[in-house]
């Protein structure tokens, strides 16, 4: 009398393999994205933009302050702790962060993606807050030029820190 065992550990597998790619599936088309499980981000921005009380600093590829932001960014974006769905960045918020608040702005000639499974699409500019009530929250926002989309990454506490730490030493070493 054949074995049964075979044909169970068989189905098992099946199943495994078809849970699996129906999990990436429900996250992937939704998205576009079919990379959305990578946690990496290694897109260089082409130019950043700081925000600190009022100054503006602008940091460029070559420039030792633009490699340390960037750094901080990257490693904090992969790091990501949730998404918030109904948060936005308004114009007039920008604003505000722009004219006496902190926010830094990573800023791409063409669009790039953070993989996420949540609805965050591609980008050319993200934006950090680091004072007022989005900081608190540690948000990124993402979008195109001066408009930004609706939802938000949250990333970790002891990223933003880092993040917050290293440009306000660009912003202070700059000014020397």
């Amino acid at each position: 009398m054949p074995s049964k065992r075979p044909r169970i550990l068989s189905a098992l597998l099946v199943l495994v393999v078809v849970g699996g790619l129906s999990y990436w599936w429900v996250n992937a088309i939704p998205n576009e994205d079919p990379l959305w499980f990578v946690t990496s981000f290694d897109a260089e921005a082409d130019w950043v933009v700081v925000y600190w009380d009022g100054n503006t600093h602008i940091f460029l590829p070559g420039d030792p302050e633009y490699k340390e932001i960037m750094t901080g960014f990257s490693q904090a974006i992969s790091r990501r702790t949730g998404y918030e769905q109904g948060v936005g960045l308004s114009t007039d918020s920008l604003e505000r962060c722009r004219e006496g608040q902190r926010i830094v702005e990573f800023h791409y000639n063409e669009p790039v993606r953070v993989h996420t499974r949540h609805l965050f699409p591609e980008a050319q500019c993200y934006w950090v807050p680091l004072s007022g009530t989005h900081a608190n929250w540690r948000r990124v926002f993402s979008g195109f030029e001066d408009q930004a989309r609706i939802g938000a990454l949250n990333i970790s506490e002891e990223h933003f820190a880092a993040l917050l730490d290293t440009t306000q030493s660009a912003v202070i070493g700059e000014g020397r």
